[in-house]
């Protein structure tokens, strides 16, 4: 079925830059050039829409105030007032993506992109209390923009943090005055520049995640490292993964970090057995990945007991 109507959900909390985010792209990009724009607008925060403006966007806002406000009934009254070619919803934090992504819409209406807004300062609050809420925003999101970082903040935390939940979601990072940050002034826990890495429990995951970003940095290294083997790998000769969960909603949702390890013994482990290995890092071409990534070859196995926190972690 051909898109006619395309749908983009802008999520978010209140405080997190949702409205300015939704503001800026509207008046200060191209995004709304040649088009018939709906913006539905379910809450009210601190920063209020320039109407004016926006209308002369060739835009029209539309304002709901309760989630079971958006039913098919709703989508096509828009499409017989408006005949919108775009639908733009700034979604209230508390209501529930996937409703709208699953919802009868009308014929040719779909949600093409979810992105959401973090403030930096407050998400440390709400993974800890709103776990749940943080999931169901960010698990559907294409694009996550995370502002107001300051110098004291550690972004491998929220990136890593986020990239558990989502990993296939691009992550963009802005400074409090609004510019665009990276990550390459974020301080790792281990000293990367060191031959010989003892990769501790609590570093796990930003080891992996950050060894996937970077595998060139890692080559050549040798490591030791602690998880589960969880079975082998389907392209590499005694190959297996190394794995821990990563808590991404609650006990019962987690995602699974790892890296690609090599031993001849591998097959005779028993998948979620604890392992500690120590080996080599070398750059191997991956065809799934489509790039290089890193593989351990491993020189000293062991079996060891569970680890007492199993659950990989990022602060």
């Amino acid at each position: 079925m051909d898109i006619q109507t395309r749908m983009y959900i802008f999520n978010g909390f209140l405080d997190s830059g949702k409205t300015t985010f939704l503001q800026d792209t509207i008046l200060d990009t191209d995004f709304c050039e040649n088009e018939k724009t709906v913006v539905i607008v379910s809450e009210e925060g601190e920063i209020e829409f320039n109407q004016e403006r926006i209308e002369e966007m060739n835009c029209d806002l539309v304002y709901i105030d309760n989630e079971e406000d958006l039913t098919k009934d709703f989508f096509t009254s828009l499409k017989e007032k408006y005949h919108p070619t775009q639908v733009l919803i700034e979604l209230n934090g508390m209501y529930s993506t996937d409703n709208i992504i699953n919802l009868d819409k009308p014929e040719g209406w779909e949600v093409v992109q979810v992105l959401t807004t973090i403030n930096a300062k407050t998400f440390s609050l709400y993974i800890n209390n709103m776990r749940s809420l943080i999931y169901n925003q960010v698990i559907r999101s294409d694009l996550i923009i995370i502002n107001r970082i300051d110098e004291t903040m550690k972004k491998s935390f929220l990136r890593n943090t986020l990239k558990a939940i989502n990993g296939s979601a691009q992550i963009i990072y802005e400074k409090e005055d609004g510019t665009v940050n990276t990550m390459e002034d974020d301080e790792l826990p281990y000293d990367v520049t060191s031959d010989y890495l003892d990769v501790l429990d609590h570093d796990f995951g930003i080891f992996c995640y950050d060894a996937l970003d970077h595998p060139e940095v890692y080559d050549q290294k040798t490591i030791k490292i602690r998880g589960k083997y969880i079975g082998q790998d389907k392209l590499l000769n005694n190959g297996f993964i190394l794995g821990r969960e990563a808590m991404v909603c609650c006990e019962e949702d987690t995602s699974l970090i790892g890296m690609v390890c090599v031993h001849p013994s591998s097959s005779q482990l028993v998948p979620g057995e604890w392992v500690e290995l120590e080996g080599k890092i070398y750059l191997k071409y991956d065809p799934e990945f489509g790039g290089n990534i890193d593989v351990l070859y491993v020189s000293d196995l062991k079996v060891i007991p569970p680890l007492k926190n199993e659950y990989v972690t990022f602060d």
